[in-house]
């Protein structure tokens, strides 16, 4: 593939990861195999989800100290 743009690129290697996991997963044949693969997929997306939901409260806190100190400079603002 001949790109510069990262998101084409970032697209075909994420398209590239995937068919090469389901082919991989194409070969497993017991369903003990198969849970434990579910079992794996879930815990990773809870992972994630967790991930995200820490971002957002340390975001949220950020903006409110930000906050606090937008006002604290207004309040020792030399008023002219």
């Amino acid at each position: 593939m001949r790109t510069d743009r990262q998101k084409d690129l970032d697209r075909y290697y994420n398209d590239h990861l995937k068919m090469h996991i389901i082919r991989r997963l194409q070969m497993i044949e017991t369903w003990a195999e198969i849970k434990g693969i579910e079992s794996a997929v879930f815990e990773a997306l809870q992972r994630e989800t967790d991930l995200e939901k820490i971002e957002k409260i340390q975001f949220e806190t950020w903006k409110k100290e930000q906050e606090k100190l937008r006002e604290k400079k207004q309040k020792t603002a030399a008023p002219f």
